[in-house]
């Protein structure tokens, strides 16, 4: 007898309809995967209380960045959580398999490798791109350049947040209305920032900000 395992449950976070309808119809034609229930944030009071896997958008207006895949994490320890989002993999890739994630994929990635990244996390493994393989191959083996240590690299998971809102034009009090912190946390941040990626100016940082956004 042939046995039928019962398809692998699925919540899919991000805040854009549009997003929750493509992957609802790829999803279609998977009779092994159930897309269970869509939401917009990891704030959702309805978020089911058990599923094989999370795919979450990191990106939001309400931002909350790596974070959310702790959170996912912390709620669902034996899920495997897959990143799909619009951010570059060369910046948020490592981070967030650090974070408690199992793979990271771009939005901009072909369908065939999405059902690869999926297939490979659900059964237990981890997933990235070649392009993020090599990158921390040559991390690894300390390959590095003085552009390089000067980079977002340095930056804490809250600094690069910060830096994404920076990037979208955002001043410091709708940075800080957003990330629900003081004005003053947010120039203090703003100070490492700076030191940190050897930038000597508000208008260096924005510069910065908005071709980081932008990859």
């Amino acid at each position: 007898m042939i046995s039928v395992h019962p398809p692998k449950e699925i919540l899919y976070i991000d805040e854009h309809p549009v997003c929750h309808t493509g992957l609802q119809t790829f999803f279609e034609s998977s009779p092994s995967h159930l897309l269970v229930h869509s939401a917009r944030s990891t704030d959702d009071r309805d978020l089911p209380l058990s599923i094989d896997l999370a795919i979450i958008e990191i990106t939001s207006t309400q931002p909350k960045g790596i974070a959310a895949v702790r959170e996912l994490r912390q709620k669902y320890s034996q899920a495997s959580i897959l990143v799909l989002s619009s951010y570059d993999e060369c910046i948020y890739a490592d981070r967030c398999l650090k974070a408690g994630a199992n793979g990271f994929i771009m939005k901009s990635a072909p369908l065939s490798d999405l059902k690869r990244a999926i297939e490979i996390v659900t059964a237990g493994d981890l997933y990235v791109s070649e392009n993020v393989k090599s990158l921390m191959i040559n991390r690894l083996a300390n390959i590095s350049t003085q552009e390089t240590s000067a980079s977002f690299h340095n930056l804490s998971d809250r600094e690069l947040l910060i830096v994404e809102q920076i990037g979208l034009s955002k001043n410091n009090k709708e940075i800080a209305r957003a990330l629900q912190i003081s004005v003053k946390t947010i120039e203090s941040h703003r100070s490492r920032i700076k030191a940190k990626l050897r930038l000597d100016s508000p208008q260096e940082l924005m510069r910065y900000a908005m071709r980081m956004h932008c990859f």
